[in-house]
């Protein structure tokens, strides 16, 4: 048969050569150079110490021009520590992946998807791997695809997590069905079956089929692959619908939910499904913080909408506020909150922030942590904003 072998010669135990140093550095270069259109290293310096032809194309210079000397201009996306992230930030963390505006000679910016890692060698050096996000419409496509498959992931990770939830709240209305159509069967058999008995429990039986069909048609609604098309919305109804779905995992924790939506116009255009994902990620995580607490202490979370109108060439916003009455995020858990596999849950993937922040930027706007709240209920606060209906998306 063809195909790779393990073994050569005669003997079965002889182990095939293993791949030299030189055979890994080509593989490994032929799929970055797949992954990406330019990489190059600098020192701790910020000075470049090589580069690659695709960089080189990129800034349109020569490579005595660009080896040796200070990289041009670059500015990353999002913020450590409350301030804009740097190359500095970078190798303090040890990677980074986002976006980045690159800064030519001519005065033109390039927008780049990057990825920079910190060499874990004796000599401390910085890669750059960057994806000119300009390429043909067939990649971003593949992007777009990338993006929806991720979520999807994110959203069958909530619904797995929630599972005991889910569960028990079937239960309850096939429960009750039982028990009424016993209870009809039982009075039918002793003789005892009056009309208005029989309508009120089969009333009841109907009510509670009911029932459980909704908790299967939210679930199967929120679990279903988002086609990406984008149509308007009442922001308030994604948000009742995305707690509606929370209901069974909040019940039995004992969580109060109080809302004020008090965006009078609260029309957004948007990916429904992945709206209601992000709403839902923070509730489960202020629920996971409530359960944890002990005693009697109250558990609520607030959820409140108001409208931020644009001045100017601005646009107006909606912005949509999660916070709960749980202990303060520690620093060091803080600082990590968006970073990707990051997870306090034992069955949690560490990936719902990542996704949430990448579907709201997705869609025009922002999430960010606005640490403890001042006004009740007084714990951690999550904010994002949405472009409303009239802003052009």
């Amino acid at each position: 048969m063809g195909g790779l072998s393990q073994s050569s010669g005669d003997d079965p135990g002889q182990v095939a050569d293993p791949i030299n140093a030189d055979d890994r550095a080509l593989t490994y270069g032929a799929a970055l150079g797949l992954l990406f259109d330019a990489t190059c290293v600098i020192d701790p310096s910020l000075t470049v110490l090589d580069c690659d032809e695709g960089f080189l194309r990129l800034l349109g210079l020569s490579q005595e021009h660009v080896v040796g000397q200070p990289i041009p201009e670059l500015n990353l996306t999002g913020s450590v520590d409350g301030e804009p992230v740097t190359l500095r930030h970078v190798a303090r963390l040890g990677s980074w992946r986002g976006h980045t505006t690159l800064a030519r000679q001519d005065g033109s910016e390039l927008s780049m998807d990057t990825l920079l890692i910190k060499s874990s060698g004796e000599l401390p050096r910085l890669h750059l791997f960057f994806r000119d996000v300009r390429g043909p419409l067939s990649v971003q496509v593949g992007e777009v695809d990338h993006q929806h498959a991720l979520a999807q992931v994110g959203r069958l990770s909530a619904l797995a997590e929630m599972t005991s939830g889910i569960a028990h709240e079937i239960n309850q209305p096939l429960a009750a069905i039982v028990n009424y159509a016993n209870g009809c069967v039982s009075l039918i058999n002793q003789d005892r079956a009056e009309d208005e008995v029989l309508v009120r429990a089969l009333t009841a039986i109907a009510d509670q089929s009911r029932r459980a069909a909704e908790i299967i048609r939210r679930m199967r609604a929120f679990a279903r692959r988002s086609d990406g098309q984008r149509e308007s919305f009442h922001l308030s109804e994604l948000l009742k619908d995305a707690l509606g779905v929370s209901e069974p995992h909040r019940r039995r924790v004992g969580i109060e939910v109080q809302c004020e939506f008090a965006a009078p116009n609260d029309e957004i255009v948007a990916d429904g499904i992945q709206i209601e994902q992000v709403m839902l990620h923070l509730i489960r995580n202020a629920s996971d913080s409530l359960a944890a607490i002990e005693g009697d202490q109250p558990r609520i979370i607030r959820v409140t909408t108001r409208e931020l109108t644009g001045t100017g060439n601005e646009v107006s916003m909606i912005e949509t506020t999660v916070t709960d009455s749980g202990p303060p995020i520690p620093e060091d858990q803080e600082m990590r909150l968006f970073a990707p596999f990051e997870t306090t849950r034992d069955n949690g993937l560490g990936l719902g922030l990542v996704i949430s922040r990448s579907i709201i930027e997705a869609h025009g706007g922002k999430l960010h942590y606005l640490g403890c709240s001042e006004s009740p209920p007084g714990g951690p606060s999550f904010c994002f904003t949405l472009p409303l209906r009239a802003a052009p998306i």
